[in-house]
């Protein structure tokens, strides 16, 4: 499961975990700055009126679009789904992913977005332009580190790339500390929330992971 969560995902090149196009939806929530009482209620009024379709676009994406990016790792055999899996002509899946990976990107995306509000000082206009780039750049990541894995790389050497591209993705769309942080503990947490759904349910597993936590092989 899947900018810039190229960053952290690099940290562990095995992992199918998602953020980047997540980072850049930010760029299109409204910051104002209200004195008085009434406008703070209109400005609330006015986010609460675009959460619940927000939180539904989340959801689509992660749901459609994660799973189809998802299945760029699945086609390698890079990660194998066993309990609930299903094949859909080249996409290899398990039924659990696309709601996962639905919920996932509704999370992320709004706690990234409320953090986002809270802790820049610079009101940040929307870029279509920049959001299809880090889309783009997601997509290329994922590809990368399934082509890497198909040629048989050794896996310091693939962590060596992926770390310094996720890099030049950071530097070339984001630059930001924030970004940077936020990439950094979801690349973390992801490969951590993954090791109850192999362990007690065995949706899926990785057939050359090499790093074991809490009695579990997750990369």
């Amino acid at each position: 499961m899947q900018s810039l969560i190229a960053f952290g995902s690099s940290c562990f090149p095995h992992s199918h975990s998602p953020c980047t196009q997540l980072q850049n939806l930010r760029r299109f929530v409204p910051r104002t700055r209200c004195g008085s009482n009434e406008d703070r209620s209109t400005v609330t009024g006015s986010k609460l009126s675009i959460a619940w379709p927000l939180s539904i676009s989340l959801f689509g994406s992660g749901f459609f679009l994660g799973t189809l990016i998802d299945g760029l790792h699945s086609r390698v055999n890079l990660v194998v789904y066993e309990n609930g899996s299903i094949d859909l002509g080249p996409l290899h899946t398990n039924i659990w992913v696309p709601p996962l990976l639905g919920l996932f990107y509704c999370t992320v995306g709004l706690l990234l977005l409320y953090l986002d509000e809270r802790t820049s000082s610079k009101a940040s206009q929307g870029s279509l332009e920049k959001t299809v780039a880090s889309l783009v750049a997601l997509v290329g990541f994922i590809e990368l580190s399934a082509e890497l894995y198909k040629a048989g790389v050794a896996d310091n050497v693939e962590a060596y790339i992926l770390f310094a591209v996720a890099e030049l993705i950071w530097l070339s769309l984001d630059r930001s500390w924030f970004g940077f942080a936020f990439a950094c503990v979801v690349g973390v947490a992801c490969p951590l929330a993954e090791i109850p759904l192999m362990k007690f349910f065995n949706l899926w597993y990785y057939p050359q992971a090499n790093v074991e936590i809490l009695g579990q092989v997750i990369l």
